[in-house]
């Protein structure tokens, strides 16, 4: 949850897995990995699925 909580402010209220991955200074190599944060994420109620690749704060 801490690594939420350090870019939480940063992101807007709707957000795409593009934009997490740049936050996090991630490569197109690390998509798979982003992918599965945001999952545990939504596991654990701090962001809402909209569509495959964007997200929603709760």
């Amino acid at each position: 949850m801490g690594l939420f909580t350090k870019i939480e402010d940063r992101l807007p209220n709707q957000f795409s897995i593009l934009q997490v991955m740049k936050l996090l200074q991630m490569d197109e190599n690390d998509f798979s990995e982003c992918r599965n944060v945001l999952k545990q994420w939504h596991q654990q109620g701090l962001i809402k699925r909209i569509s495959k690749n964007m997200y929603k704060k709760v």
